[in-house]
């Protein structure tokens, strides 16, 4: 008998642990952009302590597939997500931390946080703006190699031009010498030098 009021007073204990545990919700919608953001899960306090905390992560890339944050108390941090999606714990509170976050890395988060009170669940929607900076950030290399790009081809065409100019000069130059050499008047030894006196013809005979 006395043992059977032993189980009764059991079951009954943990009937009323089960019923005075309670899971809360809320729902939290957020935008961001690419810089780091934060919200909190939940806090470890030594009436409430943190017993286990589960994160979903469905991003829209993950085509309805999840990845989870998870922290057991006891251990570290267990990361099936990448690097972008962390959890981490700044004085005795849990933070859900996100970073380099793009458009489609959209999408709904569901966190768990489990405490000897009851369970805590937080339900947040990301949406992630696109940085308006981006664009032309994409838009700045190609500027840069097309200018780059016009440099080089004026360039060329200097250097090109450049050599023809002065290939022409100096055929230019070659012909006028080659030209002048041909007209200059030869020297004959002996010559002649005529000169007329009072209508009398005289021929003078130098000789060098």
């Amino acid at each position: 008998m006395g043992r059977w009021r032993m189980w009764l007073v059991l079951l009954l204990q943990l009937t009323l642990y089960v019923f005075d545990t309670k899971e809360t919700g809320k729902q939290l919608q957020k935008t961001i952009g690419r810089e780091p953001d934060v919200t909190p899960i939940c806090s470890n306090t030594t009436l409430s302590p943190i017993v286990f905390i589960v994160c979903k992560i469905r991003t829209e890339t993950s085509g309805g597939g999840e990845c989870s944050l998870l922290y057991r108390d006891g251990e570290d941090f267990k990361n099936e997500c990448d690097s972008r999606f962390t959890l981490m714990m700044v004085n005795q509170t849990v933070f859900l931390h996100l970073s380099g976050l793009t458009p489609v890395d959209s999408g709904n988060h569901t966190c768990q946080c489990s405490h000897p009170g009851g369970t805590d669940i937080l339900h947040l929607n990301i949406t992630v703006e696109a940085d308006e900076d981006a664009g032309s950030s994409t838009d700045m290399p190609f500027l840069n190699a097309v200018i780059i790009g016009v440099i080089i081809f004026i360039t060329i065409t200097g250097v090109i031009l450049g050599c023809i100019h002065g290939r022409n000069h100096h055929r230019r130059r070659s012909e006028a010498l080659t030209s002048h050499a041909n007209t200059e008047p030869e020297d004959i030894e002996p010559y002649s030098t005529y000169i007329q006196k009072e209508n009398k013809l005289y021929s003078t005979v130098l000789y060098n």
